[in-house]
């Protein structure tokens, strides 16, 4: 009786997390879904990761609707699960919404030409968080967590507003090296960064995620044609900005979910281009 009683409560538990898992794709809040160590995510993450890289490097060198075409593709695969990593309400519209807006920023970027390229960018995105806002109101009366919703409408918008700025340093001098010295420092961080997977190190991996990029960038910087010290302060600027970005949003019950996974390993590289763009500013040449 004992070990029937014993089984039959296992069982309830697998299906209670069940439950509390589908609930949470759904949009439920569910205090009880336990959150992630993000100090130990998920392997998914850190492959999402170099792949993400991998993809706005070789668009960058190959020019600037390469990167605009690159960034849509990388809109999509990121709001399909921000929804589910944020536990976001009423799911099916946020994507709607959300795959509208990204789109929308991509076409902004890839069709705006002059020296402004970014000018449609705050438009589009503006317009996306009214939608998003137009699409919760219309939601059953009660409309349970409305504040939620639109912020994970316009969190989302804004990575894809941050990998946006990334299309125009292509056009610059140098611009695409820069880029690919940028990603490979974020790539090599991402990769260091495991080692807080051992709980002596932990939160402490920033350390020598830092140090990896900045040394990654300093080997590649010279023979892209950049001065090593562009290389070690933009890989180490961008190793530790993107593994504080997983950091921060990893920590939540929805990263559980493979999807929600890949949305995180996304935008921890997209909100990286603000940077890109700052540091492209001061170092760069503009013709």
């Amino acid at each position: 009786s004992c070990r029937h009683s014993r089984a039959d409560d296992a069982t309830m538990s697998v299906v209670s997390g069940q439950t509390r898992r589908e609930a949470y794709r759904q949009g439920r809040n569910v205090g009880r879904l336990g959150a992630v160590d993000s100090t130990r995510l998920p392997l998914l993450v850190t492959a999402v990761v170099l792949v993400t890289s991998a993809i706005v490097a070789v668009a960058a060198l190959l020019g600037y609707a390469a990167s605009a075409a690159a960034l849509a593709l990388l809109a999509i695969a990121m709001v399909v699960g921000w929804p589910v990593l944020v536990g976001a309400p009423s799911q099916p519209g946020v994507r709607v919404v959300l795959l509208g807006g990204g789109l929308a920023v991509a076409a902004t970027v890839g069709w705006t030409s002059g020296p402004q390229r970014l000018l449609w960018v705050p438009v589009a995105v503006a317009v996306s968080v009214l939608l998003g806002f137009l699409q919760q109101l219309m939601r059953p009366p009660s409309r349970p967590r409305l504040t939620e919703g639109v912020a994970a409408v316009a969190s989302a918008l804004a990575a894809v507003a941050s990998g946006a700025a990334l299309v125009p340093v292509t056009l610059r001098p140098h611009g695409p090296e820069f880029i690919v010295v940028g990603m490979i420092g974020l790539a090599a961080g991402a990769v260091v960064e495991l080692v807080g997977r051992h709980r002596r190190i932990g939160v402490l991996a920033v350390v020598p995620a830092t140090i990896a990029g900045g040394l990654a960038g300093a080997l590649v910087a010279s023979p892209l044609g950049l001065p090593v010290t562009v290389g070690i302060g933009l890989g180490m600027l961008l190793a530790s900005f993107s593994h504080t970005t997983r950091r921060v949003i990893g920590a939540v019950p929805g990263c559980h979910e493979p999807v929600a996974q890949v949305a995180l390993g996304v935008i921890s590289v997209l909100l990286s281009g603000v940077l890109v763009l700052s540091l492209a500013a001061l170092a760069l040449p503009t013709a």
